[in-house]
């Protein structure tokens, strides 16, 4: 429910609220003195087909968000689930049906990753977006080079948590374990990282043993429990050996680490304390509930190995120091980064939801989301009754003058100068005749350009 059906409810209100505004377009105040008079704006036109592939994660709320937010902006919608999970896509479809959408405007169309490139390829598509791995944004960009054709990727991460010395250990514990496990770990967004400085990490360590010794693994449909199974044994078999690797290599398995007998693609929260620094439980996105714990001296070499690596899409940071705060937010390397709580920017419709390095390109959520899933064109009407534009033909002797004190009086090193330019400019009939002089005036005076 929280990470579904609440954001995907709250997504389609501010959709509602403010693709509107944007459609109608977005008024530019113009910077220059010479254009302040003319009225300007962005207008946001569709693209035109869109296609979406989405992944396993979050299979309900990433399709329908995306799917909404294309629909808001006029386009129409291809939408391309993973093989895994095609039955909420088919959901998001027929709930479009339900709407009133008119048939044809949004189709689902599950298949194979090479029927993923055929659709990219196909010359009615306008702009393709995708969530997926690394690979599979590889291979559907170099396709849409050939045509070419825009991409926005939102292509995973390995989300790095920095607990300081000073943070509430109780607080930073609980946010963590559910920041690492909720869905089984399976979301892009999720902590696959922590970094603690060493005077409190034994404390920080203790707790986080208490809180994954409360979480219930199991059957969600059988009873009261905080984790189902993850999503195919191969996404299984992938965890297991991450965290096999690095407790091979020396890392301490602290909880889980084991397969459980049984049905179901299941594995136990899994807490590895000191995995060395060139393992894949480091390096590579895990998608699995497991948490690396890595003790560090102070909160300068936190932000430097968070930011060692290969992703860069979420991160966040655990301190009750405002100052502590203010270096996380700007030292941590990631598109989004959060202080005191994690996994929430995804449900805040106004946040925009960004990687980059191998995380990916472009923008979605938020207003950026929706102008992604849009074509911008600067457009702008001067209704004052000039004879000309400001520096059309005739040139000559007259033209220079006007052209050299308009130069100075905006830009002389000196006040006496641009003042001096100015009374020029405003004794030039040429000026008078094609350009508003109050605006100019007013223009200068609030400081543009």
């Amino acid at each position: 429910m929280a990470l579904e059906v609440l954001p995907s409810l709250d997504h389609l209100r501010f959709l509602s609220r403010h693709a509107r505004e944007l459609t109608q377009g977005e008024p530019i105040e113009p910077r220059h003195p010479l254009f302040a008079h003319k009225r300007a704006l962005y207008l946001y036109d569709p693209l035109g087909v869109v296609v979406l592939v989405t992944s396993s994660s979050l299979p309900f709320a990433q399709p329908l968000i995306q799917t909404a937010s294309a629909l808001a902006m006029g386009n129409a919608v291809i939408l391309k689930p993973s093989l895994l999970t095609p039955l909420t896509a088919f959901r998001v479809g027929e709930l479009c049906a339900e709407a009133g959408f008119p048939a044809g405007l949004v189709n689902i169309v599950p298949g194979t990753p090479e029927d993923t490139l055929r659709l990219v390829a196909h010359d009615k598509v306008a702009k393709v977006f995708v969530t997926g791995t690394h690979e599979t944004g590889q291979s559907i960009m170099a396709v849409a080079a050939c045509a070419p054709r825009p991409v926005v990727l939102s292509l995973g991460g390995k989300h790095p948590s920095i607990v300081a010395a000073d943070a509430d250990i109780a607080r930073a514990a609980r946010g963590i374990v559910w920041g690492a496990v909720a869905n089984a770990g399976q979301n892009c967004g999720a902590v696959e990282r922590v970094y603690v400085e060493e005077r409190i990490a034994a404390g920080f360590v203790g707790a986080v043993l208490a809180e994954v010794d409360r979480v219930r693994s199991g059957d969600p449909l059988g009873g009261e429990v905080e984790i189902g199974p993850l999503i195919s044994e191969e996404r299984r078999q992938t965890v297991h050996e991450q965290v096999s690797e690095a407790v091979l290599f020396g890392a301490r398995l602290l909880r889980g680490g084991q397969i459980p007998e049984g049905p179901g693609y299941f594995y136990p929260p899994t807490v590895v304390l000191d995995p060395p620094e060139g393992c894949r439980l480091l390096q590579e996105e895990t998608l699995g509930p497991v948490i690396p714990i890595v003790a560090v001296e102070n909160i300068e070499r936190a932000i430097e190995k968070a930011n060692d690596s290969a992703f860069a899409l979420t991160a966040s940071g655990w301190t009750r120091s405002e100052d502590t705060a203010e270096r996380l937010m700007v030292g941590l390397q990631a598109g989004v980064v959060t202080i005191n709580d994690v996994l929430y920017a995804y449900g805040e419709p106004a946040a925009t939801w960004s990687g980059f390095k191998r995380s990916g390109l472009g923008a979605s959520h938020g207003l950026s989301g929706l102008k992604e899933m849009s074509r911008r064109r600067f457009v702008s009407y001067d209704g004052w009754a000039a004879n000309a534009p400001a520096f059309a033909f005739p040139y000559g002797a007259e033209a220079n003058r006007t052209a050299a004190s308009v130069v100075d009086s905006l830009h002389a090193a000196s006040r006496w100068k641009r003042g001096v330019a100015l009374l020029r400019l405003l004794r030039s009939r040429r000026f008078r005749a094609r350009v508003p002089w109050r605006s100019f005036l007013l223009a200068r005076k609030i400081g543009r350009p």
